[in-house]
C-alpha cells in the first residue's frame, strides 16, 4: 500500500463539513453537560490530524490514505448518539459505539458518494476500530486501515488523559469511565499486563492508576514506526505515569514501564523525560 508519489494532502472537505454539522446537531439536543460532547468533537479531529501524519510518515498510496482518513474522521460519529442516550462514554453500560457509529453512517448516507466497496471498508474500520483485537481473518485491507485509526486514536486519548488528569480541576468520571481515584486498589490483571508486555484490557480496570498503566501498556500495541515515534515523542505517557505516587500499588508496573519506554526512546534517538 506504499508508494513513493505519497499525497501530501487528501480532500475530505465534504466529510469534514457533514461531521461537524452532525456533531453540533447532537451536541444541542443535549439538555445538560455538553463538554463531553465538545471533547469528542476536538477528538475527532485530532484523530483524523494523527491518521494524516501515519498516512504520510509511511507513505501510503492517495487511494489507501483516503480511505483511513475517512474511517479516521467516523470512528466515534457513534458517540454522539450514545451519549445522548445513555451519558456514558462506557460500551459495557451503554452500547457498542463502533456499531453504533456503522448504523448512523448508513441511516445518514455520508458516504454515499463513495463507492460501494469505499464505503464497504471505510464502515467495516468503523465498526471494529474499538475491539479488543482484531480478527486474524480480518481481510488485510480492513486490518490496514482499522490499525490507522486505532493508532491515530491511541494518541490522541494519550492526550485527553494527560491533560484531564495533569489539570487543577478535579477528574470528570464519564472521562476516566467512571473509575474511582483511589490510591489503595490495583488490578492484578492491568499488572500482569504490563510485565508481560501486552495490552491491558478496559474490563480489568478497578481505578485511575490502573487507567494511567493500561495507556501505557498502548505502546505494546501500536501498528506504525510514524506512530511509535509520535508515542515516545508526545511524553503523555510518562506524565501519566510520572504522576503516580511511590505508595501505590502500581509502582512497581510503572517503574518497569518507565523504563522500556526510556530505552525505546533512546533507540530511537529521543531524549528520555526526567
Amino acid at each position: 500500500m506504499n508508494s513513493a508519489a505519497t499525497p501530501t494532502f487528501v480532500d475530505i472537505s465534504s466529510h469534514l463539513a457533514w461531521f461537524k454539522s452532525y456533531a453540533a446537531e447532537k451536541t444541542a439536543q443535549e439538555k445538560g453537560d455538553t463538554s463531553p460532547m465538545n471533547l469528542k468533537l476536538r477528538h475527532s479531529l485530532n484523530v483524523l490530524e494523527n491518521a494524516r501524519r501515519i498516512v504520510e510518515g509511511e507513505k501510503f498510496d492517495t487511494a489507501t490514505a483516503r480511505l483511513c482518513l475517512l474511517a479516521a474522521l467516523y470512528h466515534d460519529v457513534g458517540r454522539f448518539e450514545q451519549y445522548l442516550r445513555y451519558h456514558t462514554f462506557r460500551d459495557r453500560e451503554s452500547c457498542n459505539h463502533g456499531q453504533m457509529g456503522v448504523r448512523i453512517l448508513k441511516a445518514q448516507g455520508c458516504l454515499k458518494h463513495e463507492s460501494r466497496e469505499d464505503r464497504k471498508l471505510v464502515m467495516a474500520a468503523v465498526g471494529m476500530h474499538n475491539r479488543f483485537a482484531l480478527p486474524t481473518s480480518t481481510p488485510p485491507l480492513v486490518a490496514l486501515i482499522t490499525n490507522v485509526v486505532r493508532d491515530a486514536d491511541k494518541l490522541d486519548i494519550l492526550r485527553i488523559m494527560d491533560e484531564h488528569l495533569g489539570g487543577p480541576a478535579p477528574y470528570n468520571p464519564t472521562v476516566v469511565l467512571q473509575q474511582p481515584d483511589d490510591p489503595t486498589i490495583a488490578s492484578e490483571a492491568v499488572l500482569r499486563a504490563v510485565f508481560e508486555h501486552r495490552v491491558a484490557a478496559y474490563a480489568a480496570l478497578r481505578c485511575v492508576n490502573d487507567f494511567r498503566l493500561l495507556l501505557g501498556t498502548w505502546f505494546f500495541d501500536l501498528h506504525f514506526a510514524t506512530c511509535r515515534r509520535k508515542f515516545l515523542q508526545d511524553g503523555y505517557a510518562d506524565n501519566l505515569l510520572r504522576s503516580m505516587p511511590d505508595s501505590v500499588p502500581q509502582a512497581a508496573a510503572r517503574d518497569y514501564l518507565l523504563t522500556l519506554l526510556d530505552a525505546a526512546k533512546k533507540d530511537a534517538q529521543i531524549p528520555a523525560c526526567r
